[in-house]
């Protein structure tokens, strides 16, 4: 991982937890990083939209979804999730901003349809 990927991802009990509580059968990570979040869904979820803006970002999250072995269950996209948000479907979206530049107090945001 790049030293920024270091400083911003979920710390892995956390991230379990989170993706615990989100299973879902098809979840979006909008800002996925170096894909700490992201493994994690994939380990309770069918399937994993993973965005990122930054193409470095993108190639970090699938060499450690390889070594985590939960590749195959997510699919990775480079580009912008603000633009893209409409055009995707998905029973869970998840958002954690840290180090996005967006401002919004509240970090970090989960939002699951019923």
């Amino acid at each position: 991982m790049d030293l920024e990927s270091w400083h911003s991802v979920t710390p892995e009990r956390i991230a379990q937890h989170i993706a615990y509580r989100m299973t879902c059968d098809v979840v979006i990570d909008g800002f996925c990083g170096a894909g700490g979040n992201t493994i994690q869904l994939a380990m309770t979820c069918n399937h994993v939209i993973a965005i990122d803006i930054d193409p470095v970002k993108i190639e970090l999250a699938k060499h450690n979804a390889a070594v985590y072995g939960v590749a195959d269950r997510i699919e990775f996209i480079v580009g912008d999730f603000m633009e893209l948000a409409s055009t995707l479907k998905a029973d869970c979206v998840f958002l954690s901003l840290l180090g996005e530049g967006l401002n919004i107090s509240d970090k970090t945001f989960t939002h699951c349809l019923t």
